[in-house]
């Protein structure tokens, strides 16, 4: 196989060229299909490039949640470690608010 970007002769099973090292197969990240080109898959017809934008976009909703869930969390231990000092009003003040938004 000739790699595109310097003309260097490589195996065949090459994924990079040996000379350059520049990507002489493509995985397709929806279906696995091996190609020599990227862009689009030759097989489902998945754009590389929006489909990677996709899952970076789902991993930083994923991270988002899981902050705002470990805010909640901390927010309600203040509030139950506030009882002794507020008698419990802190407490019931942050559920009314959290039901209300719900």
């Amino acid at each position: 196989m000739q790699c595109p970007k310097c003309l260097h002769e490589n195996p065949e099973k090459a994924q990079f060229c040996t000379r350059c090292h520049t990507p002489l197969r493509f995985a397709c990240p929806a279906c696995r299909h091996v190609q020599d080109h990227g862009g689009k898959c030759d097989r489902c017809g998945v754009d590389f490039a929006k489909y990677a934008a996709m899952l970076v976009m789902r991993a930083e909703q994923g991270v988002k949640e899981k902050r705002r869930h470990s805010h909640e969390k901390a927010l309600l231990a203040r509030h139950i470690l506030l009882i002794p000092l507020t008698g419990g009003l802190s407490l019931l003040k942050y559920l009314l608010s959290r039901f209300r938004r719900d």
